[in-house]
């Protein structure tokens, strides 16, 4: 239960300050990030298949390995856009949150190759899975594909050769891709967490709490813009 705290709080945590340490270098040198987290993700698939020996690197790989990095940076990533426009958060993560986006894709593949890799070779005993794993699983297919668009288009080169509204409609799938992550683990976490298992229970109250602050953050700033709206329409009357 300690390491399941850790590696969903703490790295949470840790995958903020890192951004607000390295917006900078992120921005100026993007491509030495994405190698970094491809070297980041090759680590979490070795140990998968090789577990680590001691408590600290074991903590490690659990967090890379359980999706937990990646998913830190996406929560990063998508908590930005809670912030208003003028914010000193905005400013200053606005600028590289499509290269959070694919920093994020890449540290998630040490998650979904294992994954994909173990699924394959049961290919045709899946008929017998729970209902909610099946139900899972079918989710997660859908994240990849999702995942794979919003990382291409997430490109500088890509993202200039698209007309802005068509770049703006395909972002919007990042929030059914953000909520069907939720979905994905629920369908795994569900069996378990009702046999009162303790791990995927913290597990499963972990992401609630994230979902929730996310879900409340949202709709605040959506009653904030439109209230500025309403300001604004009524000043200008």
């Amino acid at each position: 239960e300690e390491v399941v705290l850790v590696s969903q709080a703490v790295t949470l945590a840790l995958a903020a300050a890192f951004v607000a340490l390295f917006r900078k270098p992120i921005k100026a040198h993007p491509s030495v990030w994405y190698v970094a987290a491809a070297a980041v993700a090759c680590v979490g698939v070795y140990f998968t298949y090789r577990p680590a020996a001691s408590g600290a690197l074991r903590a490690l790989a659990y967090a890379i390995q359980k999706g937990h990095l990646g998913f830190a940076f996406l929560v990063v990533v998508m908590f930005v856009g809670v912030f208003r426009d003028g914010s000193a958060v905005r400013k200053a993560l606005q600028p590289i949150r499509g290269e959070l986006s694919i920093i994020a894709t890449i540290l998630m593949t040490a998650h979904v190759v294992p994954y994909v890799a173990s699924y394959a070779g049961m290919a045709g005993s899946l008929g017998s899975l729970k209902p909610s794993l099946l139900a899972s699983l079918g989710i997660a297919a859908v994240i990849i594909v999702l995942l794979a668009v919003l990382a291409v288009t997430s490109l500088r080169a890509v993202k200039q050769a698209m007309q802005a509204n068509s770049w703006k409609r395909v972002q919007w799938l990042a929030y059914v891709f953000f909520g069907l992550i939720f979905f994905h683990m629920l369908g795994y976490m569900l069996v378990p967490v009702r046999a009162g298992s303790p791990e995927p229970t913290i597990t499963l109250a972990f992401y609630v709490v994230v979902y929730a602050t996310y879900a409340g953050a949202r709709v605040r700033k959506l009653m904030m813009d439109r209230g500025a709206m309403r300001k604004g329409m009524e000043d200008g009357c």
